[in-house]
């Protein structure tokens, strides 16, 4: 499993990198919420099912969607937003683990996940399921996925701008 370090790194650096600048104080106070997921390690009969699924996403979710549509409040939309890729993005990186992440617990116990590692030499990639130990772990895929994630939350970010699309028109405007 990626350790607490590489779960805080990924994810703080990505939103550090391509969130609004104004919001990096946020991304600072809720980085911890990059690991919350982890807590469910202090209760071994429940590791990775508590807080390894979908449904941990539903509070910070609903969050966004009240201060987006309801509230109108653009601070709390975006750390409804910060919040959930942090929480999201530790169950990416955990399907790359070997072990997966039961997504749908408590009305699955199925667990989902990639089990292969990605092997680059001479300019090809490869997936093999046993590969020497010297080439690249497959947490860098749960990384690139991690990334498309991020990149689809900016997307319906922007997509729901703030600023009204139709302003009323000036007079003597044509």
């Amino acid at each position: 499993m990626p350790d607490p370090i590489t779960h805080l790194i990924v994810a703080t650096s990505l939103l550090w990198l391509f969130w609004d600048k104004k919001y990096r104080n946020y991304i600072l106070l809720l980085c911890p919420l990059a690991v919350l997921p982890d807590i469910d390690h202090l209760l071994p009969p429940f590791h990775r099912l508590l807080l390894h699924n979908v449904f941990i996403l539903v509070p910070t979710i609903s969050l966004a969607l009240y201060a987006r549509f309801r509230a109108k409040n653009e601070v709390l939309y975006n750390v409804a937003l910060i919040a959930t890729f942090f929480l999201l993005s530790h169950l990416l990186l955990d399907l790359f683990t070997g072990a997966g992440v039961p997504l749908f617990y408590p009305v699955s116990a199925t667990t989902f996940g990639f089990t292969y590692e990605l092997i680059i030499a001479h300019g090809s990639v490869v997936l093999l399921p046993e590969p020497p130990a010297a080439f690249v772990q497959s947490e860098l895929l749960g990384i690139a996925l991690t990334s498309l994630a991020l990149a689809v939350i900016l997307f319906v970010k922007n997509r729901w701008p703030f600023q009204d699309v139709l302003t009323p028109m000036k007079s003597g405007a044509h």
